[in-house]
């Protein structure tokens, strides 16, 4: 029974503390100019521009037709925030002397404002920080450390490469020998990003693995399900991934968040560890997974864009998500080794759907604007 009241008391404190998903990075290129000088063109999140957003951690990510809707005296706040923002997290320095920068925002050069058409439906606009003097030599940059996301700079060339700077990290641009630069591959960054999006970042999907695993803890049950999982999310991916899939942020939270509820509930009422296998419940995992698929590209859409390099870095994107998952189900085998056929672990895999399934209904009525 402790170990029971243990796992409630950690499922309650996701429940309360946890946002089901948040923007994790910001993500922009280094763009190279004439006579030695750059750029950096940032996606900026419009939910950081707004503090009523930025400083609640239940917040869902805006949309980009709350942004539509907003309106200029709005809109010249977001800008004001947005540079303050990256004033307090960005510092450059060249030549031991710091850099002074400006900011520009093209987006609202036009009227109405062109915001980027993402495939999450995100509110975003683009941010251009310049050098008002040529900088000497390299460059450093400091992402200050704070509650900021990680950014990830796109190096133009012919095989992308990465710089991130994760709060609290300072990084070397080699202006004259840019094969100095400390960057990372775009296959291993895409593989990290799919990674991350499930583990520390995607607890929704973490509950929803769980609840495939308590199922029924065994090898064909977990084996089939894991594989019918992966092919669905890997086809919605991919499609709405290349633009083929539209993404609405509106139905797709809410549908994963239900899907975590539906899974667990039937591990509740139909999942016995002796109970014979279960034909419809491979159909309800793909259907959710078709769900899922959907939610990693709207997540993963700030940077997988169509284009060159597009296919690998969508396959690299998709196994990460693998890796994650298999993480999670190799690490809920080893916990459960020695008392998965005790009398504690029926009542524990009980309590914890039933706590799983609870995270789920929280979820879904937040997602739905029932609940703040």
């Amino acid at each position: 029974m402790r170990t029971l009241r243990l796992v409630f008391g950690a499922l309650l404190i996701l429940t309360v503390s946890l946002q089901a998903h948040v923007v994790s990075q910001l993500y922009g290129e280094w763009v190279p100019q004439k006579e030695g000088s750059w750029e950096m063109r940032i996606q900026f999140e419009a939910g950081y521009a707004a503090p009523e957003i930025r400083d609640d951690p239940k917040a869902m990510a805006p949309s980009r037709s709350w942004l539509v809707g907003l309106g200029e005296a709005r809109w010249s706040e977001m800008r004001k925030e947005a540079e303050r923002y990256l004033r307090e997290s960005l510092e450059i320095r060249s030549a031991g002397q710091k850099v002074d920068w400006q900011v520009s925002f093209p987006d609202f050069e036009k009227s109405p404002p062109d915001f980027p058409i993402l495939l999450n439906d995100g509110a975003y606009f683009m941010t251009v920080i310049r050098p008002t003097r040529m900088p000497e030599g390299s460059v450093e940059l400091t992402w200050n450390k704070g509650t900021q996301p990680t950014l990830i700079l796109d190096f133009p060339g012919d095989e992308d490469d990465y710089l991130t700077l994760d709060p609290g990290d300072t990084k070397v641009i080699h202006i004259d020998q840019p094969q100095k630069t400390e960057k990372r591959g775009a296959l291993l960054t895409s593989f990290l990003q799919g990674y991350h999006h499930v583990i520390p970042e995607g607890w929704d999907h973490v509950l929803f693995v769980l609840g495939l695993f308590f199922y029924r803890r065994k090898l064909r049950p977990l084996l089939g399900q894991s594989l019918a999982f992966t092919a669905a999310h890997t086809v919605t991916l991919g499609l709405a991934a290349a633009g083929i899939v539209k993404i609405s942020g509106n139905w797709v939270e809410p549908a994963i968040a239900v899907s975590i509820v539906a899974v667990a509930l039937e591990n509740v009422f139909r999942g016995r560890e002796d109970g014979p296998e279960k034909k419809v419940r491979l159909l309800v995992v793909f259907g959710f997974g078709l769900i899922h698929g959907l939610g990693f590209a709207g997540a993963l859409s700030t940077w997988l864009k169509p284009g060159q390099g597009f296919l690998p870095s969508l396959l690299l994107a998709n196994l990460g998500v693998e890796a994650a998952q298999a993480t999670l189900l190799i690490t809920a085998w080893i916990l459960t080794i020695r008392w998965w056929k005790s009398k504690a672990y029926h009542y524990a895999r009980i309590g914890i759907c039933i706590g799983i399934s609870l995270i789920g209904c929280y979820w879904t009525l937040q997602r739905v604007g029932l609940i703040p």
